[in-house]
């Protein structure tokens, strides 16, 4: 299920609207679902051991998608109670990550999109292009297109993030720096996973929205909290993340070793890995070392997605640069060097809502956790 104002965001972004309270396109409608139950043992993979080395261990990600098929030729019959269907089954949906073809890919490769599978996008880079230069990203640029999308206004992009680094559309991010010893030894490392990370100039999202769809992100440098970096993005800091699974294209991504957080815990937040990212730069529980420890809703998407979890706000928020924040490439008003990062690009963004921000009906503490389904007989009141 979802909750999103879809009138709002397929109306040129306008989330939160602006002329009026913004709505959730989905309230009140079921969703047939299929809900599953799996021990984590069943789910290993082959010599992982039975206790995980810790929270972040990599023997314990795991990648998930699903699709639709039909049959290739549907014949309506006369006289006849039911269409004749033969031919080949043909994949006509899929999804792995939530909103990737509704919010990435470009109406015109909708098709195609769904039309292939992750491990077919390994080779089929084909629509890679819309991660590494995203078409939302357009309306949170001032240069560009932002002040076409007000609702976007709290949304914006590093262009020159730590007076360095411009990850504006069709510019090089951080591939200014491919090669060079500044990346020796971190993820960016092309003996490493640089290939992967930096394939070229002009693809500025190839480091954080591209890895975040496509392969999951590892826990290593420069892909952990600026928490213990001392202002060097690229150097090691505090582990938050790693769900890197790179032996396919979109998929959701869970590490299975990562603790649940108790959706009675006060800090139990729908901005799931944004707000453990907050929590370990900012909560003196956890910002006063670099050490592993696990921080409240490190178990939130996209580290697999909780039924509570905000994917929609997540999602924008990721667009806008979040991800590059939070490993410490900082937004444009911060000057490298000072003390405090949080300045008000950074609260703007974190801040952002789309308007709609909770599920219609409440989910339920136990299997199968989804909400009662809405009658079908009386408006506005659940089974």
């Amino acid at each position: 299920p979802f909750f999103v104002d879809l009138g709002g965001i397929f109306d040129l972004g306008n989330a939160p609207r602006q002329n009026g309270p913004s709505r959730d396109g989905l309230a009140q409608y079921n969703v047939h679902s299929i809900a599953i139950q799996v021990p984590i043992s069943t789910l290993l993979k082959a010599g992982a051991a039975a206790q995980p080395a810790n929270i972040l261990d990599s023997d314990y990600v795991i990648g998930i998608w699903a699709s639709a098929s039909r049959r290739a030729v549907r014949t309506i019959v006369d006289g006849s109670l039911a269409p004749e269907e033969s031919g080949d089954w043909v994949q006509v949906s899929r999804l792995g990550m939530p909103l990737t073809n509704e919010a990435v890919i470009p109406i015109g490769m909708k098709d195609y999109w769904n039309s292939l599978t992750p491990y077919e996008e390994l080779s089929d880079t084909l629509l890679d292009k819309y991660f590494y230069n995203p078409e939302l990203a357009l309306y949170m640029d001032d240069d560009l297109f932002g002040g076409a999308v007000p609702a976007f206004a709290a949304l914006r992009i590093q262009r020159n993030s730590l007076q360095a680094f411009d990850f504006g559309n069709g510019h090089d991010g951080l591939y200014g720096l491919k090669g060079s010893a500044a990346v020796a030894g971190t993820a960016l490392d092309d003996a490493v996973f640089g290939a992967l990370l930096l394939p070229g100039p002009g693809l500025p999202r190839s480091v954080d929205l591209w890895p975040i769809f496509h392969t999951g992100v590892p826990n290593f440098p420069p892909y952990q909290l600026a928490t213990g970096k001392n202002g060097n993005p690229l150097a090691a800091g505090k582990p938050f993340i790693n769900n890197f699974l790179p032996n396919g294209g979109d998929m959701l991504r869970l590490n299975m070793a990562v603790p649940v957080t108790s959706r009675n815990d006060p800090q139990f937040s729908a901005l799931g890995i944004v707000q453990a990212a907050v929590l370990g730069l900012t909560d003196p529980a956890y910002n006063s070392s670099a050490d592993l420890q696990f921080i409240p809703n490190m178990d939130g998407f996209p580290n697999g997605r909780r039924l509570e979890d905000d994917v929609t706000r997540i999602e924008l928020q990721a667009v806008a640069g979040i991800a590059l924040a939070a490993v410490g490439l900082w937004y444009d008003d911060y000057t490298a060097g000072d003390a405090n990062p949080l300045t008000q690009d950074l609260l703007d963004v974190l801040t952002y809502s789309t308007g709609v921000e909770a599920n219609d009906a409440l989910f339920k503490d136990s299997f199968p956790y989804l909400a009662s389904p809405w009658r079908g007989t009386k408006a506005g009141e659940p089974n």
